[in-house]
């Protein structure tokens, strides 16, 4: 119940996110795979997608987020709310599909941890229309900032796009490169752009090879944007040319890589809520990441507003 935003509505600004949520199976073999055959050994469930995490990750943090979403009127549908409720995360705003199945990714991986196959099913976000949305549209309307991915269909990312971007800030996750086309040439009103290298290549028409470039291509990305550098950070460009490259500090193990681009998303979210200068902004959502880093879990069980601030304050 803490991030419900309908709590908060005419009290205090709230978050919308506006994307995918899906069921993540996850197989590890004790051994070598062996195809065409049964392998012994550990399967985990979890639940992922670029916007939940997103908004998990702010809701932690205190703001009040609303979460539109699809799943299937299935068991993993009932998993992926049950999972959200848990963590705070209202499922209020949900739309369940009879007779589809919510999205699912199911991953193999070898003793070592490394991905051998995987399969994605994610078909039921596409059922999110416009006219989902304008269901949703006093919410929208209202909101502080709206975040999404681009998991989206297109004609819904349009939508989103036309009637928010000059009413709310509005954040988006490029997600991949595949998807990130779906972004190309609908960059103007985009408030916050969080992609990573590949992605950025695919926004901007430049290939990054230089710092140079990196420049460049972060110039012609209207907006303020984010661009994640892996382990070399992240690169911010803004409208008014301000431009600062951020190293994260050190790490001595990494848990969980899987959801810090997610996390760095919903630091994004929390600084900009709190009106924080960019350089509070960077420092927040790099802690942010690295929290999540420092987690088994894709999204730390430990993520709180007090952690990021006492984090912050021992690594000053």
């Amino acid at each position: 119940a803490a991030c419900t935003g309908g709590f908060y509505m005419n009290a205090k600004p709230y978050v919308v996110g506006v994307g995918a949520v899906n069921v993540d199976v996850m197989g590890r073999s004790k051994r070598p795979l062996v195809s065409e055959d049964s392998n012994p050994g550990q399967i985990k469930i979890s639940i992922g997608g670029a916007t939940h995490n997103a908004s998990e990750n702010a809701c932690r943090l205190g703001l009040p987020v609303n979460f539109i979403t699809a799943t299937g009127d299935d068991y993993f549908g009932t998993l992926i709310r049950t999972a959200c409720e848990s963590a705070g995360l209202s499922t209020e705003h949900f739309f369940a599909f009879p007779g589809q199945i919510s999205s699912t990714y199911m991953s193999i991986h070898e003793p070592d941890g490394e991905m051998n196959i995987a399969i994605s099913d994610m078909n039921v976000l596409q059922s999110l229309s416009p006219a989902h949305l304008k269901q949703k549209g006093e919410l929208l309307e209202n909101a502080a900032a709206i975040t999404f991915d681009t998991g989206l269909p297109q004609e819904t990312i349009d939508y989103l796009l036309q009637t928010y971007c000059s009413k709310t800030a509005v954040f988006a996750d490029p997600v991949s490169t595949t998807y990130a086309e779906k972004l190309v040439g609908r960059l103007e009103g985009i408030h916050t752009l969080k992609p990573n290298l590949l992605e950025a290549e695919v926004l901007s028409g430049v290939k990054i090879r230089t710092f140079g470039d990196l420049q460049e291509a972060a110039d012609r990305i209207i907006g303020r944007v984010f661009i994640s550098l892996g382990k070399n950070g992240v690169y911010y460009r803004d409208h008014s040319g301000t431009a600062k490259h951020r190293q994260p500090r050190p790490l001595d193990q990494i848990a969980n890589a899987t959801g810090a681009g997610d996390a760095f998303l919903g630091g994004l979210l929390y600084a900009y809520l709190h009106d924080l200068n960019i350089d509070e902004t960077l420092t927040a959502a790099m802690t942010v990441s690295t929290l999540a880093i420092l987690s088994e879990q894709t999204i730390n069980p430990q993520m709180s507003e007090s952690l990021l601030k006492e984090t912050i304050l021992q690594n000053i």
